[in-house]
Parts: C-alpha cells; structure tokens; sequence
C-alpha cells in the first residue's frame, strides 16, 4: 500500500490531518528537512499531506507504517453485545417499575397500620376450698385426687377409673370440682350433689341435720377398691340423726341405694326389717355399732355413727378403716 492510500484509510478511521502528519514524521525521520520547511512557510498539515500524495504520485517514496498509525476510536459494539445490553436495560427497566408499582400501591390502597400497645389480661383462675379431712390422711401413704366435672357422666367416669386403677395410697380422698351447666360458680361436689347424681333417695329431713359437705374415699387396701364417705353434724342432734332419720331411713336404704350398686354391677337384696348389727372396736377405747346389709360381691351397705360423724362405705373392710382413721385423727 502506497503512502496515497495509507493516508486515506487513516482519514476513513477519522484521525484527523495532523495526527496523520505526526506519524508520518515519525516513521521518516529522513524527511524531516522537508516538513520543517513547508512548516515554516505556514502550510498546514492538510497541504502538507496533500502534498506528500503529490510528491508520491511523482515516484518520490515515502512510507507510512499503516500498523503504526494511532486508533483513538473505539471498535463498533457486535450484534451479541448490543442483545445484553437491550436485556439489562429492559430487566433495569423492570425492577424500577416493579418497585414503583409496590410502593404506589402501598401508599394509596393498603390502609397504615397503626401500632397496637399490648392489653394484658388478667383472668382469675378459681378454685374452690375444700373441707377439712373429717379423718386422718398421712402423706407419705395416702393419696389425694382432684378433677373438675361438667356432667353427671364424668364423675361416674373419674370413680369408675380410679377404683380400677389407682393404688396409690391405702386411702385416696376425692374432690371434684362441680363445673356443671347452671352452677353459678364453680364449687365442690357436695353430699346432695353426689346422691343425686347417683340417684340415690334419702329422708326429706336427711339434710336439715347433716352437713351437705362431705369428705369422699376410695378404700385400696382390698382386692378390689371400695368408696367410703364421712358427714358431720351437730353433736347435739346425735340422737335424733341416729334414731329419727337414719333407723327410718333402714326400711328402705337398700331400694334407696339401688341405682348406686347397680353402676358397679352388684345387688344389696331388699329387706323392709332394720339393717343387722355388729359390734367393732379395734384399736377404738370402746366399742361401736357397725349396722350393714350386705350385698353381691363382697359389697354392701355399711354405715356408724361416732360422737358428731356419720360414717359410711360399701364393705365391712372400708368402713373399719374409715372408723380407725376417724380414732387417729381425734387422738
């Protein structure tokens, strides 16, 4: 390539006639005598150029190095890297929309929050005191069960359970806990409310010389578990609790009780004479009547009456123990 052409490709990159002149002094140091005269007559670098091709075209040899010829504009971008560039721009374009779009909606259509300061409720859990133990309990061999009812069905349940399962202590003292619908508030089971969820009739007077409250056992120490019960009253009614309501009350305890026995599939056959009598004292300072009925199955109905107490159980074993543990407790 001839000096002509080498300086029209340069102009087609877009260098301009000076730097084009620079170069080519460079790469002909001998010419060097004949830009500083065409300089010193004030041509420019365009006349000189022009007539460098001049001079060329009359055989006159000048070379031009194309490879030396400085590049100061940059290389067209290929078609890939322009297809990168559309997709970062639409995917900038995209998350700038998105945001907008987000922070839009939450202004004008998702209602401000206001903050909520914590309300602290306080709800009074109660738990309804229990009698007194009417016998001696001893902690380290006897046993005390506490549930909450809220049917009939449940206490059943509870007793059912726990005669078959529990042997915790020799004696195992129930409360329960009356829950039921139409109880104004919760209260302990007491001994009106036991025989009537068992069904069991008593004297109509029964409740205006004993104590509704009651303390409920279940006796462990047989094979199989039996349920015990003490009452108080006033001492100075012992008399007529012993002769005017529980005597009466003998000709017709066992139809009384049927129901109760009937829930732990045994009988107490019915007899319109008084209960018999046996005669206990045990570790007692005297003797005590023990009047029962007894029963299928080993039970039966077994009851005393000892100083302001009246003593009840369903076998001769539980209700002896019912009356040592009352002795103990009066020691």
């Amino acid at each position: 390539m001839n000096i002509a052409e080498s300086i029209n490709k340069a102009r087609e990159r877009g260098l301009s006639d000076k730097e084009i002149l620079e170069a080519i002094k460079k790469q002909n140091p001998g010419k060097e005598e004949f830009f500083k005269k065409a300089e010193e007559r004030g041509a420019s670098a365009t006349q000189i150029l022009n007539e460098t091709i001049n001079q060329n075209e009359r055989k006159e040899t000048v070379s031009l190095s194309q490879e030396k010829i400085p590049s100061s504009l940059p290389k067209k971008p290929t078609e890939e890297s322009k297809l990168w560039m559309r997709i970062f721009i639409t995917f900038g374009l995209s998350v700038i929309a998105a945001l907008s779009f987000t922070f839009l909606y939450r202004v004008f259509f998702i209602p401000r929050l206001e903050p909520i300061d914590p309300e602290i409720i306080v709800k009074e859990i109660y738990h309804p005191r229990a009698t007194e133990p009417l016998i001696k309990l001893y902690p380290e061999k006897d046993d005390i069960i506490r549930f909450p009812i809220t049917a009939n069905e449940e206490l059943l349940m509870h007793l059912r359970r726990i005669i078959r399962e529990e042997k915790n202590g020799d004696i195992i003292r129930i409360i329960v806990e009356d829950q039921r619908e139409g109880v104004q508030s919760t209260r302990v089971v007491d001994l009106e409310n036991f025989f009537d969820i068992f069904q069991i009739k008593y004297p109509e007077r029964f409740f205006e010389k004993i104590e509704k409250d009651f303390n409920l056992f279940v006796c462990t120490t047989e094979a199989r578990s039996k349920i015990g019960f003490v009452a108080k009253f006033s001492e100075e009614n012992r008399e007529e609790v012993e002769w005017n309501i529980m005597r009466p009350w003998e000709k017709t305890i066992e139809k009384d009780f049927r129901n109760f026995f009937a829930f732990w599939n045994e009988e107490v056959p019915e007899d319109e004479g008084d209960l018999l009598s046996i005669g206990y004292q045990g570790e007692l300072p005297r003797e005590v009547s023990i009047r029962y009925r007894e029963g299928s199955g080993g039970m039966g109905i077994y009851y005393t009456i000892i100083n302001d107490r009246i003593i009840f159980g369903t076998s001769a074993e539980s209700i002896k123990i019912l009356i040592e543990r009352h002795n103990e407790l009066n020691k």
